[in-house]
């Protein structure tokens, strides 16, 4: 989401602080001979004074103007906007550094630009070093969304031609067509919207809730005609519109199967799979009843969720496992992402 000022990270603040560090020597490098003419008080305001205010010029220029003007190509607002916020912080400097004093400052043009150039010098190396991290960080990011989209593409085409899955729900479907051919006929229409599903978003960050529920009932439907009652999914839905928030795709599908794959569940003692939904997320729990015989399994399909989502958002992916029950909560998106590299602007 755009903002007029994007707040710092942590990172960003270890930026500032080391870059203060290294300028107090430069700071205190005549300190004896002004204490002895101001005193420890107003010279320690003083020096507080010269740190504040460049600071405040960098944070604008960096968190605010940067994002929000220049790297939207308005130049000229830009421009103008530095400009004023500069001179601004200029006047202020100087009325600080009076009042700090004792005195009424002189407010003429060169007492100005004196003022302007002393927090511009300090500003301007900060700024910088702030960028140079904003800009290392992106790139960063947008190597790792390139790879994670990679690795997202493989897995979708690897489920589409996943010889099991085929194997497993050909057999159900042979067995359909000859004792129930009209049932036959609805498996086989879950079983391709299930496939065009994954075909058509298999290049998509992110997907309408409600897209990836429709086709998490064809999954379920499927898991049905070949278990039975063995697991028994209860839906609890909250959410009013699930056309404006967003999920992966195959995200909560993956969370379904996890629990199928690595639960025991009989007609006699079915295992219950909750999905809730709310305004905010998607749960999905699970009793905890491990299968006798161990599945094969790589054990990636929550680690690449949780890696798409510290892609797509800053709320994390929540796993929450006791001697009873396994429980996933899904942070819902509330804004559409086109695409992962427009996703990480400077902005993120």
């Amino acid at each position: 989401m755009n903002t007029l000022f994007r707040k710092p990270s942590r990172s960003d603040w270890v930026v500032i602080g080391v870059f203060w560090t290294a300028a107090l020597p430069f700071i205190f490098s005549n300190y004896s001979e002004v204490v002895r003419q101001v005193g420890w008080g107003q010279f320690l305001a003083g020096v507080l004074w010269s740190m504040v205010v460049p600071l405040a010029l960098a944070l604008a220029l960096v968190f605010s103007l940067m994002p929000n003007l220049l790297f939207r190509k308005r130049y000229i607002l830009f421009i103008v906007a530095l400009t004023v916020v500069a001179l601004s912080m200029a006047v202020i400097y100087r009325l600080g550094n009076g009042l700090i004093g004792g005195v009424i400052p002189t407010m003429n043009v060169n007492r100005v630009l004196d003022s302007l150039i002393d927090i511009v010098q300090k500003a301007g190396v900060l700024s910088t070093m702030l960028a140079g991290k904003q800009f290392f960080e992106t790139q960063q990011r947008l190597v790792r969304a390139e790879k994670e989209r990679t690795e997202a593409e493989l897995r979708h085409l690897k489920a589409q031609i996943d010889p099991h899955f085929l194997f497993n729900n050909l057999n159900v479907l042979g067995s359909l067509i000859e004792r129930n051919p009209e049932q036959a006929s609805a498996y086989l229409h879950r079983f391709s919207a299930l496939y065009r599903y994954l075909i058509r978003h298999k290049d998509d960050d992110v997907v309408p809730l409600a897209d990836e529920l429709a086709f998490v009932t064809d999954y379920r439907y499927l898991i049905g005609q070949r278990f039975g009652r063995a697991y028994v999914f209860i839906e609890k839905l909250t959410l009013a519109d699930t056309l404006t928030v967003f999920v992966p795709p195959g995200s909560i599908q993956t969370l379904l199967e996890n629990a199928v794959k690595h639960n025991q569940g009989d007609e006699q003692n079915p295992l219950l799979i909750e999905l809730i939904i709310s305004d905010k997320s998607v749960i999905v729990r699970n009793d905890l009843r491990p299968k006798l015989t161990p599945t094969d399994s790589t054990g990636t399909g929550l680690s690449n969720l949780r890696a798409r989502y510290n892609l797509l958002s800053d709320q994390p992916v929540l796993i929450q496992q006791s001697t009873v029950e396994f429980v996933v909560t899904l942070p819902l998106l509330h804004s559409q992402l086109s695409s992962m590299s427009s996703s990480l602007d400077y902005n993120n």
